[in-house]
């Protein structure tokens, strides 16, 4: 049923692909919060598709906020997981939106335009990468972990000095890799590209749709 979305996340991914390289009038929104014209574009695409096929349900969408439905489920979008990237011309960006039923999230869809990577989660019903079946690492030992950190600026200066500690203390034992997305680096951990990620700001947005799939 909810991945009658699926399409339009797609939609939606192509369309960054293709606005990469062109201009994005980019804008503040908060400290180290920036904003493309994709983003609010994406939203709109989005949360139209969904109002048209379930339109009972809520939408909490990050650019144009909540839509008050009738029903139990909310869905959750995050148009552009990874907006730096994005602007930089950089991979790593992503489309996110889960589905959330009284509280507990229940399904996820991430899209990767960059490398045409769908992946997909029903809880109970296993995750998906267009269609195939994937699983965590089996790597159960700290040294040979391949960890994604990403660490940003929007806390106290207290916790950032905590957070540089704990990236420090982690790097002296195995790889660090800082990459993308947290909607992305959690469907990387779903398929065990990545064995962990440790991070110091992230949102419902992001998190509800990767989580799913993790």
């Amino acid at each position: 049923m909810y991945s009658k979305i699926n399409g339009t996340v797609i939609k939606a991914g192509k369309i960054l692909k293709e606005g990469l390289t062109k201009d994005k009038n980019v804008t503040l929104k908060g400290k180290q919060q920036y904003l493309t014209e994709f983003d609010t574009r994406l939203d709109k695409i989005l949360v139209s598709a969904i109002r048209k096929n379930f339109p009972q349900d809520s939408i909490n969408a990050e650019e144009s906020g909540f839509y008050e439905g009738q029903s139990e489920y909310t869905w959750y979008i995050d148009p552009l997981s990874n907006t730096r990237n994005f602007i930089h011309g950089l991979p790593g960006f992503a489309v996110a939106v889960g589905v959330v039923k009284n509280g507990k999230p229940i399904y996820g869809v991430v899209y990767d335009p960059m490398l045409d990577e769908l992946f997909t989660a029903e809880i109970g019903k296993g995750a998906f990468c267009n269609g195939s079946r994937i699983s965590v690492s089996k790597v159960d030992e700290l040294e040979h972990s391949f960890i994604n950190a990403d660490w940003q600026k929007r806390k106290t200066q207290k916790e950032v000095d905590e957070g540089v500690r704990i990236y420090t203390s982690i790097a002296r034992k195995c790889t660090i890799r800082a990459v993308g997305s947290v909607a992305l680096m959690l469907c990387y951990i779903a398929a065990g590209r990545l064995d962990a990620m440790v991070n110091n700001y992230s949102d419902q947005y992001a998190v509800i749709p990767g989580s799913v799939i993790l």
